[in-house]
């Protein structure tokens, strides 16, 4: 039986995301906001912000190096060494396991948020070679959270509580929390007002790709230049005509100096590239800041796995006809066609070893979806977890995702170590949580910027196949690069639109009715 126990309240309305953590967790040294910025049904429809707030909340960053994981709870650190950080999130979830509050509409009933770096494929199949700059990992043990359903128009309050001599105390403090944050929601109804940011984002005229690339090459350091860069691809094509790869996901590093508030950077790249796996993640110096539009495997209460992997990528075009075109092109390319399915196929693999026999399955494939800046082909994978399997197994199983590493995967991923010559850190990883009930869901970390002790580090990069183009594969990493560039320079500019604050002018196009913004329900649920 579990010792903790769930709070929650509901109210009606559903605030702008942004105004809301800032009112709500602008304090906490660790925070996270991972954001629905762009609602897809079936796929994006919840946002969620939180901390690791009381005795119970902790902060856990990871060093693969010397195994050690620090631990920050209450104001105290502790340092543990580990034999893989996989082990330690499964055993604290399994310690912590709750039956989520019934009605929940979402898996996320508290648990951990936060993210895998690339060089964690040492504790699933790839070799430990290089040592990134930053933490390998983070993890917020979130104790509170504000969920926001965009659909149903809801915000839901969750806060946790444990069993023993201070649970009257506790369940004081959540009652508290709840009032408060409903007193500030509906207070400043008007201006912390829910936002479709496609309708308000300024027209403005994209950087073209030359732009790009010359202000990568005044502010910025480019891990392989142009030239070393389209070689590295003529590499990989060696390898993949010897038989050695079928596909190779190379990347490359762009690395700046950032002395500017990270969150700012995560509006800005909101604004600019609005996505429906967006987060801004921050412990102490760490924050990541992203606007990624790919799911890496989400895992519902039932055990029902989905992966979503990207392939495939077109610039949107300047008129509708152009941005047509360049949809058909890529739905037809052979090239990006080959690329999506020989992924399809590794993550297929990869949830079969941890799937029921027979329930994984294709639902979707070669699928176009668009963003502000991109079209993208995206593919989706289904199964079921056999029983005794839990989410942590399932992520391992498939870490890091191969949209990221190319097929076979073990393979190309030592390929990889000998061509990019350095740590991919963050980057390519994966971004997300866990619930506390047995669900899950990570993004894929790409069009992403980590921000540790005053520096910038932007990954990009693409897939390497027989029919790929070296130089049209190097232009591919500069659109990827675009819109992070457009964010920077935004905010350099001081033309950030930022989300309002409480006294902000009201301007906006849908209204949350401070008399909607009521509560429905406020329930204590125990777990079995």
């Amino acid at each position: 039986m579990s010792v903790f126990q769930v709070q929650c309240k509901v109210l009606e309305g559903c605030p702008d995301a942004l105004a809301t953590f800032r009112q709500v967790f602008s304090r906490s040294s660790s925070r996270f906001l991972l954001e629905s910025s762009v609602v897809i049904e079936g796929f994006s429809r919840f946002s969620f912000m939180g901390d690791a707030y009381g005795p119970s909340g902790e902060s856990i960053t990871y060093d693969l190096r010397t195994q050690q994981a620090t631990v920050e709870r209450d104001g105290r650190s502790e340092t543990l060494r580990v034999s893989s950080l996989f082990d330690l999130l499964k055993t604290n979830l399994e310690a912590r396991r709750i039956e989520s509050p019934a009605g929940l509409p979402f898996g996320f009933d508290l648990g951990y948020a936060g993210v895998f770096g690339y060089e964690l494929k040492c504790e699933t199949t790839g070799e430990r070679v290089y040592q990134s700059s930053a933490h390998d990992a983070a993890f917020i043990f979130a104790t509170r959270l504000i969920a926001l359903d965009h659909v149903e128009r809801k915000t839901y309050l969750l806060y946790l509580t444990q069993d023993g001599a201070q649970e009257d105390t506790q369940r004081e403090q959540a009652a508290a929390w709840f009032d408060t944050v409903e007193r500030g929601l509906r207070a400043h109804a008007d201006t912390l007002r829910s936002i479709d940011i496609r309708e308000v984002a300024p027209a403005r005229k994209k950087l073209s790709l030359q732009e790009v690339e010359a202000w990568i090459a005044r502010n910025a350091h480019l891990r392989h230049d142009r030239q070393t860069y389209i070689g590295k691809i003529r590499e990989a094509l060696t390898e993949i005509v010897n038989g050695e790869s079928y596909e190779i996901c190379l990347t490359n590093m762009i690395s700046f100096p950032f002395e500017r508030s990270p969150f700012d950077l995560y509006c800005a790249m909101r604004e600019l590239s609005p996505a429906p796996h967006a987060a801004y993640f921050s412990i102490g110096d760490f924050a990541l800041v992203g606007s990624s539009p790919e799911r890496f495997l989400s895992v519902d209460r039932h055990g029902c796995a989905e992966a979503k992997p990207i392939k495939g990528t077109r610039p949107r075009g300047r008129t509708p006809d152009e941005d047509a075109a360049l949809i058909e092109d890529l739905r037809s390319s052979e090239k990006d066609r080959a690329e999506n399915l020989m992924i399809v196929d590794l993550l297929r693999n990869d949830l079969g070893q941890v799937c029921t026999i027979g329930s994984v399955h294709v639902p979707k494939l070669f699928d176009v979806e668009t963003y502000s800046h991109v079209h993208q082909l995206v593919s989706t994978i289904r199964g079921t977890l056999k029983p005794g399997v839990s989410t942590v197994d399932c992520i391992r199983a498939a870490f890091p995702g191969g949209s990221m590493t190319g097929a076979p995967k073990k393979r190309t991923m030592d390929i990889i170590d000998r061509l990019e010559e350095g740590p991919r850190g963050i980057y390519s990883g994966a971004l997300g949580w866990f619930g506390l009930s047995g669900a899950c869901d990570f993004n894929i970390v790409i069009r992403s910027v980590l921000i540790d002790k005053g520096r910038a580090q932007l990954g990009v990069g693409g897939a390497i196949t027989a029919l790929s183009d070296p130089v049209e594969e190097f232009d591919e990493t500069i659109v990827k690069a675009r819109g992070v560039v457009e964010a920077v320079e935004r905010l350099a500019a001081g033309k950030l639109h930022a989300p309002p604050a409480p006294e902000a002018p009201d301007v906006r196009p849908h209204r949350v009715d401070p008399a909607a913004l009521t509560s429905r329900s406020h329930v204590s649920v125990p777990t079995e």
